[in-house]
């Protein structure tokens, strides 16, 4: 199995607080971890296809006195509860990436389920998890403040939320055929044509869903959430002039939907799923679905 090191390379690990403005940090798009300061595990990789320092920067919110918004860095507000809570700080080592968004994107889904394959679990924050006893705050944008719901959090003791519920480990090994029945531990359903009449082939429910076109051993997408709302919205795609996925799908002359419905996974399980699934596809074909990341 190739490993994330034969891929990234990471520079040695520096403070969080000085890391803008650290000369070991390259000014070059990539990916970055966070870790606290005297632990081996992770709290959160991700990507940038800015300058890291200048992404980095935007994590300064978590030194504040009060909990930052979800905005500019959507993990700041679980890092600054994380340091809240244990008066923690932090170190960051980044990887320069040279390439596409997908490529980087691709990189980032494999970082994070080889972490996940060693570790069990993924990175403390990831995927919008927030320590037990506090709330994240909101984003911060003119559309919430508008409708009065940008909100900042903070500690909330008595509240239970979604994002406190831990993730949930690898399904399986990340091997096999992309179209196989059993691919990635997960037991998928038949292939079935995707068009309208998906809805009366199959009832509503919430899972992981996969497309693919011509090709014999590459998808088209890899997807979580509602099903077969999800996989149909692919197809208005096409309708959209301009748009990057119809530019991919309209390559294709048929496509086909597979999918594993599960009630009981929350947002952020599905979420590391479909992380595993794309890091599969990317560890074994050497790049991500087609129309990955492409909005």
């Amino acid at each position: 199995m190739v490993s994330v090191a034969d891929l990234l390379v990471w520079t040695p690990w520096c403070p969080l607080r000085t890391s803008p403005i650290d000369p070991v940090i390259p000014r070059l798009p990539g990916l970055y971890r966070v870790r606290r300061v005297g632990r081996d595990d992770l709290d959160y990789i991700g990507q940038t296809g800015m300058r890291l320092g200048q992404r980095l920067a935007m994590l300064r919110g978590l030194y504040a006195d009060e909990m930052p918004y979800r905005d500019p860095h959507t993990a700041a507000p679980a890092l600054w509860a994380l340091r809240h809570a244990t008066g923690c700080d932090f170190e960051v080592s980044v990887a320069p990436v040279d390439g596409s968004t997908q490529w980087r994107k691709g990189l980032e889904t494999l970082a994070i389920s080889l972490y996940r394959q060693e570790q069990g679990c993924s990175p403390t924050v990831e995927f919008g998890r927030v320590p037990v006893g506090y709330l994240a705050s909101s984003s911060n944008n003119s559309r919430l403040v508008r409708a009065g719901k940008r909100f900042r959090g903070g500690p909330s003791p008595d509240v239970v939320h979604a994002s406190h519920t831990s993730g949930v480990p690898l399904a399986g090994p990340l091997n096999g055929h992309a179209h196989g029945s059993e691919w990635a531990g997960h037991a998928w359903s038949d292939w079935i044509p995707l068009t309208s009449q998906l809805r009366r082939v199959i009832g509503a429910g919430s899972g992981l869903y996969r497309i693919r076109g011509d090709h014999p051993d590459f998808l088209l997408y890899i997807g979580e959430g509602r099903i077969p709302g999800r996989p149909l919205a692919h197809l208005s795609k096409l309708q959209t002039p301009g748009h990057p996925q119809a530019g991919v799908f309209s390559l294709h002359s048929r496509f086909e939907c597979s999918w594993v419905l599960n009630e009981e996974w929350l947002s952020h399980q599905r979420l590391e799923l479909e992380n595993d699934l794309v890091a599969a596809h990317m560890l074994h074909l050497g790049e991500v679905p087609a129309a990955q990341f492409l909005g």
